[in-house]
């Protein structure tokens, strides 16, 4: 019996994705060339050449601030990880360990394919014993929520009247993720119901571990904007109402995220939020705003991996001295 045309084999599946993260790493690169010229060209380079000595430093000393809280927020995503991974998990995982490899991992999203840190936290994750429909289902489920969340906040801030991405349509999207989410919900109450999948025993997901994995991707937004609004206060750029710069920070991340093959976003981010915030305070203001920010969270990523390296070998030579002090 032939196989119908719309199921794919696993050879055209892997086809797919490859070109899928070929379109997404030349977007990448296009935009990266487009954002090179305009910076130069459209005066955000001037903007900040006539910054004051004195505030170029505390220019500086903001983005130090900055890039710190970045990675402070970046402590929310790996908790709301360890959260799902707990409930999901026949034997939830330890916090500290699983929160250290989340931190080390995250750091191969700067990777060509904008996919090894998917990759790295799923093969870490094994090593614990982590079932591989586990981490998969909870990949999924951080996806969906840090989509919800983006969308929340753009029509949150749509709502103000700001109308700043309302020909996203975001009211739908959220719908839809809604939908996804109540249909992923009674699917997985079939299955606890018929005895899990395989080795795979689900044990009930409280409603409470997704709103509280919801509000971390919610508050990680949040700071996001801040740092930028901080940043924008720096360099005498007006960003008011505030609705409208959380509504293109959660847009662009929202951009840069589906946009699969550009690592971290690169160049998609930083021209989505430019279309979004260029009407306000201009496209070199915007420029100068987002490539700033991408600094500060790249400063930011790095002090997260890093920390969480250190972490990960702490937590292995306590284990070590307790095995020696067992034998």
């Amino acid at each position: 019996m032939s196989t119908p045309a719309f199921f794919m084999s696993d050879r055209n599946r892997a086809r797919m994705r490859r070109l899928l993260r070929l379109t997404g790493s030349v977007l990448s690169i296009l935009a990266v060339a487009w954002i090179g010229m305009h910076f130069v060209d459209g005066g955000a380079a001037d903007l900040l050449r006539r910054l004051p000595t004195e505030d170029r430093s505390r220019l500086v000393a903001c983005g130090i601030v900055g890039a710190l809280a970045y990675a402070l927020s970046n402590v929310l995503l790996a908790g709301a990880w360890w959260r799902m991974l707990s409930r999901l998990s026949p034997e939830p995982p330890r916090a500290l360990p699983t929160m250290a490899a989340y931190a080390v991992s995250q750091y191969g999203k700067y990777l060509p394919g904008n996919v090894a840190h998917y990759a790295l936290r799923h093969a870490w994750s094994r090593r614990s014993g982590t079932p591989h429909a586990t981490l998969g289902l909870a990949a999924g489920l951080e996806a969906a929520l840090l989509l919800l969340a983006a969308l929340c906040l753009i029509v949150m801030a749509d709502g103000s009247g700001s109308g700043v991405v309302s020909f996203l349509q975001p009211r739908t999207a959220i719908a839809l993720l809604i939908a996804a989410l109540v249909a992923l919900g009674l699917a997985l109450r079939w299955i606890r119901h018929r005895g899990g999948i395989g080795r795979l025993q689900l044990p009930p997901l409280p409603a409470s571990a997704l709103l509280t994995a919801l509000l971390c991707y919610l508050v990680f937004f949040v700071c996001s904007a801040a740092i930028q609004a901080g940043l924008a206060w720096m360099l005498r750029i007006d960003v008011t109402p505030y609705a409208h710069l959380l509504a293109a920070t959660a847009g662009s991340w929202l951009a840069g995220f589906v946009i699969i093959g550009a690592p971290a976003g690169i160049g998609v981010r930083e021209a989505a939020f430019v279309a979004l915030m260029g009407s306000t305070i201009g496209d070199s203001a915007a420029l100068l705003l987002i490539g700033l920010f991408r600094a500060v969270t790249f400063v930011g990523d790095t002090a997260f991996m890093a920390a969480g390296a250190w972490l990960l070998r702490l937590d292995r030579s306590r284990m070590k001295t307790g095995m020696d002090h067992e034998n």
